[in-house]
């Protein structure tokens, strides 16, 4: 029972990624890339919750319109990107925003983010 539980929540999850990649590729082909809203609202330097395939997406198109990302927060310290990692956003040097990229229990990271931060919380989904 737990393994078709964890399939159902695995394809919940791949659907909501394949949402979230349609409207990320949609405001890029209406000419509103996700890097404007950073922009408009001067935010700089910006920290990824979470290492993924969308932190990593989202990591390149800040980097190209010259929004500095600062690193990553993830219990998978080992990680080898070319980010530092930071196993709570205590440790990490501050940002004017942290963006949340993972679909799994953003309301509790969210809590969890602004308790540990005095920066902007944001979801892929509050993005996109």
């Amino acid at each position: 029972m737990n393994g078709k539980i964890d399939l159902e929540k695995r394809i919940d999850l791949l659907r909501y990624n394949k949402q979230l990649l349609f409207r990320w590729i949609r405001r890029n082909q209406e000419e509103r890339p996700v890097d404007i809203f950073f922009r408009e609202n001067q935010l700089k330097k910006v920290a990824l919750y979470y290492w993924n395939e969308m932190s990593e997406l989202l990591y390149y198109e800040l980097g190209n319109a010259g929004i500095q990302v600062t690193g990553v927060i993830d219990e998978r310290t080992d990680l080898e990107i070319s980010l530092p990692v930071f196993a709570n956003a205590e440790d990490m040097p501050d940002s004017d925003a942290i963006v949340i990229c993972t679909a799994m229990n953003t309301a509790k990271i969210e809590e969890k983010l602004r308790s540990q931060k005095k920066c902007l919380v944001f979801t892929m989904d509050d993005l996109l």
